[in-house]
């Protein structure tokens, strides 16, 4: 399983390359929308997230999972 630190690292940077910015800050309980991503971008991050990770995420909506904590949560869950 990867770690909450890996999973983290690999959500910013799917977040940098889909806004295509530098920096990102954002807390892992801070929704997604704090750095400017809205429900089509929320699509490309479980989709750059998958290929970052190797975890399937199938057809998840993120919107259930709206944070880094959260969707860390899904991916544990789909990896247990």
């Amino acid at each position: 399983m990867i770690s909450k630190a890996e999973f983290r690292d690999a959500v910013i940077d799917s977040i940098k390359k889909i806004k295509n910015v530098d920096t990102v800050d954002i807390g892992n309980d801070e929704a997604f929308s704090v750095a400017g991503l809205d429900s089509l971008d929320g699509m490309d991050l479980v989709l750059q997230v998958e290929s970052k990770t190797g975890i399937n995420f199938g057809e998840f909506d993120l919107s259930t999972a709206n944070t880094i904590d959260k969707f860390y949560a899904k991916a544990q869950e789909l990896s247990a």
